[in-house]
């Protein structure tokens, strides 16, 4: 039997998870399927995936991109066509009965919050997005909670569901510890915590600088670096002079590589309202590193790790926050075991073969029922 044939259109410049998500599907889904990213105009996913030899073809921006998209599937013989992101489901809306194969939207995140960094865009995206996610009759959600959220908004359709993976022995630090700490001067007995995010108001980093002010005053031989760009920049960078934490809070901005920094710290940290990936990638990432992770309780967290591997916080208070960065500080010395504990967890239930094995699946049962 031939080998079926996924194009999967995403935005161009999506370089987050849902971005990672999409590059590690399509990198390892061979022989399984062929998955060919569509990017919607160009930017840092498209520059990655050519760079990565990816299979890619990049859509002219438009409001529809139907004609040049519409002639690609049929030539290329497409058999189902994988969308991903708002700007993606918006484009399914106007495509939806030109298109003679079968569609599913992957829904990486509430696409409630996606647009809570500009007002206006808020405003005027947010309906425009759920009006495209409403233009499908399949979906695959990237945890319970995803899944939750698409039932209680009466999303009608084929729901199904899957685990994140990486290639958790396919990581490559480029940068040891010694020389990333050296760069931005910290000291190498100094405690780092290392939180990789886009800087947006659903990954709450206002309160994970507040939290980590809190620890400061407790303990002068504390660091925190922030991996990421975004709208929130200035206000976070404002917040850091308020508070007075210039000398230990960094700003590295975008990092390609940013497995480097989770390798120089001592624990790796999220404080987000909301995750739609199980688990996140970036907590995989930290995994790969056997590093430990501080996560929010939020999502399916509490399900699939436990606290032998995990700390727990609530992403609402800054008291949970500072008090579960300090006790990852006072209890540094069983750090080591629990990233261990993480890695072993991840490896058995979060492995790249299992994530493209489920969507394999899907493929298959979608296209079966057609």
């Amino acid at each position: 039997m031939a080998v079926i044939k996924v194009l999967q259109i995403i935005s161009g410049n999506d370089t987050g998870g849902g971005g990672s998500h999409v590059l590690n599907l399509s990198l390892y889904s061979n022989p399984m399927f062929h998955s060919i990213i569509g990017t919607l105009g160009g930017g840092g996913l498209y520059e990655k995936s050519k760079r990565l030899n990816v299979d890619t073809i990049k859509f002219k921006k438009s409001l529809t991109y139907d004609r040049y998209m519409l002639k690609y599937i049929d030539r290329n013989k497409i058999d189902i066509v994988n969308f991903h992101g708002a700007k993606a489901f918006f484009a399914h809306y106007f495509l939806k009965d030109k298109i003679k194969i079968p569609t599913v939207a992957t829904v990486h995140s509430d696409f409630r919050d996606d647009f809570l960094n500009n007002s206006v865009k808020y405003k005027l995206f947010t309906p425009l997005s759920k009006k495209g996610l409403k233009s499908f009759h399949r979906y695959i959600c990237v945890s319970d909670y995803i899944k939750d959220i698409l039932d209680e908004e009466n999303f009608r359709g084929r729901k199904f569901r899957v685990n994140n993976g990486i290639d958790i022995n396919g990581f490559t630090v480029r940068e040891n510890r010694e020389d990333i700490r050296k760069k931005y001067n910290i000291p190498k007995e100094d405690f780092l915590y290392v939180n990789v995010a886009r800087m947006h108001p659903v990954k709450n980093q206002m309160s994970l600088i507040q939290a980590f002010g809190i620890i400061r005053d407790k303990v002068k031989n504390v660091k925190l670096i922030i991996v990421g760009d975004g709208s929130e920049e200035l206000k976070l960078r404002n917040l850091i002079v308020d508070l007075k934490l210039q000398e230990d809070v960094i700003l590295t901005g975008y990092s390609e590589n940013a497995l480097d920094f989770i390798n120089a710290g001592d624990v790796g940290i999220l404080t987000s309202f909301s995750e739609g990936g199980a688990p996140p990638l970036v907590l995989l990432e930290s995994a790969a590193v056997k590093k430990p992770f501080i996560a929010p309780d939020v999502g399916d967290m509490d399900k699939i790790l436990d606290e032998n591997s995990i700390f727990l916080v609530d992403p609402n208070s800054i008291e949970s926050i500072s008090s579960k960065m300090k006790l990852a500080y006072d209890r540094r010395e069983y750090l080591a075991k629990m990233g261990e504990n993480l890695y072993n967890i991840c490896v058995k239930k979060f492995s790249i073969d299992n994530f493209c094995r489920q969507y394999n699946d899907i493929y298959n049962e979608i296209i079966s029922q057609k």
